[in-house]
């Protein structure tokens, strides 16, 4: 007899995020839409002009970051 609760419905979603998945999704909405999604991993990837590059729009965009 498996054991039933009010989660059963929910279990198939209750799994390990695919480590690639964030990347898949910013690139495929890239490609759709021309939303730009900046995840910190790729942003390490940049060398520091275009990390500050980054950082000055996102700053004439929305703000400067409080710390």
């Amino acid at each position: 007899m498996s054991n039933r609760t009010s989660l059963t419905p929910y279990a198939a979603n209750m799994r390990d995020p695919d480590p690639d998945g964030a990347r898949k999704l910013a690139a495929r909405k890239w490609h759709e839409q021309g939303i730009i999604v900046l995840l910190p991993e790729s942003l390490a990837r940049l060398d520091w002009q275009d990390r500050e590059l980054v950082r000055a729009v996102a700053a004439k965009i929305y703000g400067p970051r409080g710390k």
